[in-house]
């Protein structure tokens, strides 16, 4: 039953439709305008509330991002797999982390995902860190004289974030009128299980014998690193930065190819790759070069309708690839004199249906 109110609205209708069809539309049209009437600053003002809304839940997700990326830095030294970013998850997160930051409470949850538990990471700030500073903090709380050799007495944020079987990743974070910043970071499946420690959490990289090479030839290292930069520059894509992590990888994985006599590309999920051999020592740019010859077989017009099975293609567009944005290298001789190259990005390029903003053409010969 409605309200005295709505009944007296629904007696005022039936009496206007005993009027004549003229009177009706009239009426109509004047109540059209008087209710669409609006200011042009009061247009503005909403136009600038929607559209500082949506700025702000953009630099929201892209916090969550840089936080995401920063994880996956160093679950990729620890030899695991990147976590995706979920945002069914993330809205949990976020939902949670409005809660903390209402109560000033950090309180594990009993949040769920698909009726599972969540692996959970809660944190408060009351200084502005960078999401950098914040997983650092995070990593360093546990992984200081950890025993990769034993089950641990009790289970921390560090063995969360580089848990080998968590696949998703979402967060969300809220402020507090004290400018203090409430973080909840959730990891499905959940990590840090009792029994199951030796089969998730592995060291970090170690560093071969052999990698000695880089403190005799930093002079490859530099070549290769800004022949990459000054070739991506002319396609409009941002230089790269040299990761330890990477070059570290990239030399103890082309050390392998030659011990077990393999000399060729893997698949990674993780990164991208470029493979180069020659009988004789090169240099850096002569490397690079190389790799950039596959500009001249690539179709800038038809760029994200072709599937590339091209090696010499597929070399050119990684090293432009504009969303990469860190590089490692490894390099070294087998026992005949052959030289070799191992070349590993991150964020990983070659990715169907994004050739075309991330593999721009020439500009300086347009």
């Amino acid at each position: 039953m409605g309200c005295e109110t709505c009944l007296n609205k629904n007696e005022e209708k039936e009496i206007f439709a005993l009027n004549s069809e003229e009177n009706n539309n009239s009426l109509f049209k004047e109540t059209i305008i008087s209710e669409n009437k609006e200011t042009k600053e009061e247009k503005n003002h909403r136009h600038l509330n929607t559209s500082s809304k949506k700025y702000i839940q953009e630099k929201a997700e892209e916090f969550n991002l840089e936080i995401l990326s920063e994880i996956n830095k160093y679950r990729l030294n620890h030899r695991v797999d990147e976590l995706i970013y979920d945002e069914k998850i993330s809205r949990i997160s976020q939902k949670y982390a409005e809660k903390c930051a209402r109560e000033k409470e950090l309180e594990l949850s009993e949040n769920k995902y698909n009726n599972d538990d969540l692996g959970e990471i809660l944190f408060c700030c009351k200084e502005e860190l960078t999401p950098k500073e914040i997983v650092e903090i995070w990593y360093n709380s546990g992984s200081e004289n950890y025993d990769y050799n034993k089950e641990p007495e009790i289970s921390n944020n560090f063995t969360q974030l580089i848990w080998k079987s968590t696949k998703l990743f979402g967060l969300g974070h809220a402020l507090t009128k004290e400018n203090e910043m409430y973080i909840v970071a959730n990891f499905f499946p959940e990590g840090n299980i009792k029994g199951e420690f030796l089969k998730n959490i592995f060291p970090l990289i170690s560093i071969s014998k052999s990698s000695s090479i880089y403190s005799i030839n930093t002079k490859f290292l530099e070549d290769i690193l800004n022949s990459h930069n000054e070739i991506r520059a002319k396609h409009k894509s941002p230089p790269l930065i040299l990761n330890p992590s990477f070059s570290t990888l990239a030399q103890k994985d082309i050390e392998k190819m030659i011990e077990v006599k393999e000399i060729k590309k893997k698949t990674n999920k993780r990164l991208g790759m470029n493979l180069f051999t020659s009988k004789n020592n090169c240099s850096g740019e002569e490397v690079t070069s190389f790799w950039y010859k596959g500009k001249d077989r690539y179709n800038f017009e038809n760029n994200d309708k072709i599937i590339y099975k091209d090696e010499i293609i597929n070399n050119f567009t990684q090293l432009i690839w504009k969303n990469t944005k860190e590089v490692g290298f490894g390099f070294t001789n087998d026992e005949e004199g052959n030289f070799y190259v191992l070349a590993y990005y991150f964020p990983k390029g070659n990715i169907k249906g994004q050739y075309k903003n991330n593999v721009l053409p020439d500009y300086l010969k347009l």
